[in-house]
């Protein structure tokens, strides 16, 4: 199941991890996230 905070994140097309946020509402959850993986 995904989440409006969960994101996976991605190398050479292959998925390496994921970012999970919680706490906010989905969209705050979701933007933070974002920005965690345009960060990675």
């Amino acid at each position: 199941m995904i989440f409006a905070g969960g994101i996976p994140l991605y190398s050479e097309g292959q998925v390496v991890g994921a970012i999970g946020v919680s706490g906010g509402s989905g969209e705050q959850d979701h933007a933070v996230a974002e920005a965690g993986t345009a960060a990675f």
